[in-house]
C-alpha cells in the first residue's frame, strides 16, 4: 500500500502535496541542493520526524544526489560507518539525519553546510545539529541554512526559538542582554516578553 493508498491517482498526489507547507521548502531544496553540490559543498540536513526524513529521501532522490540517513532505526553498528563514510568518501553529497540522534556527540566534519528542515520549540537542538560540523578537524567555512516558510506554524515557532535564544546570554550576563538596537533589557524585561508578547 503506497503513502496515499491503492484507489489514489497520481493527480491527487501531486494536488494534495502541493498543498503542504513542505512543498515550497523542497522546491527550494531542488533549487539549492545542486547549486552547493557543483559549488563542492556536502551538506548535512536535520529533520524531526522519520516521516518528514522519508519525504526528504523521495526530494533527494528525484534531484539525484547521493546520500546516506541517520535516524533512530540506525543500528548502533552502522552509525559509526555512516559518520566515516561522510567524512571520508567525496562522492556522498549529503547525510539525512534525525535531530534527536544526530544532533549529539557525532563529528560530521565531512560536510561544511547545515540544513534545518523543521523547527523546534527548543534552539538548543539545532545548535547542537548544526556543531556536527563545527567540530576539531574543520577546514572549510561552515554554512547553516533554516528552511521556514512564510505564514505557516514553523514560522512562528522559528520566532519564539529566536527569542528563547536571547534567555541565554541574559542569564549568563547577570541577567542583563543587549539587543540588536543596543538596548538593555533585564531578565524581567525579556521573560515578559516571551510569555506575554
Amino acid at each position: 500500500m503506497g503513502a496515499f493508498g491503492f484507489e489514489c491517482t497520481l493527480d491527487k498526489v501531486i494536488g494534495e502535496l502541493k498543498n503542504y507547507s513542505d512543498f515550497s521548502i523542497h522546491r527550494a531544496l531542488a533549487e539549492l541542493l545542486p547549486s552547493l553540490k557543483l559549488a563542492g559543498h556536502r551538506v548535512l540536513i536535520f529533520g524531526q520526524w522519520t516521516s518528514m526524513l522519508d519525504i526528504l529521501e523521495w526530494t533527494l532522490d528525484v534531484i539525484g544526489v547521493t546520500y546516506r540517513r541517520l535516524d533512530g532505526s540506525t543500528q548502533v553498528t552502522e552509525r559509526q560507518t555512516i559518520v566515516d563514510t561522510l567524512n571520508n568518501d567525496t562522492s556522498t553529497f549529503a547525510c539525512l539525519l534525525s535531530t534527536r540522534v544526530g544532533g549529539q556527540g557525532l563529528n560530521l566534519v565531512g560536510a561544511d553546510t547545515v540544513v534545518i528542515h523543521d523547527m523546534d520549540y527548543n534552539p538548543q537542538i539545532y545548535r547542537q545539529a548544526e556543531d556536527r560540523c563545527h567540530r576539531i578537524g574543520q577546514v572549510k567555512p561552515v554554512t547553516i541554512y533554516r528552511l521556514v516558510t512564510k505564514a505557516t506554524v514553523d514560522e512562528n515557532v522559528y520566532e519564539i526559538a529566536k527569542r528563547k535564544l536571547v534567555l541565554d546570554p541574559a542569564v549568563l550576563e547577570s541577567g542583563v542582554e543587549m539587543d540588536n538596537e543596543g538596548d538593555t533589557s533585564t531578565m524581567g524585561e525579556i521573560l515578559s516578553k516571551l510569555l506575554l508578547g
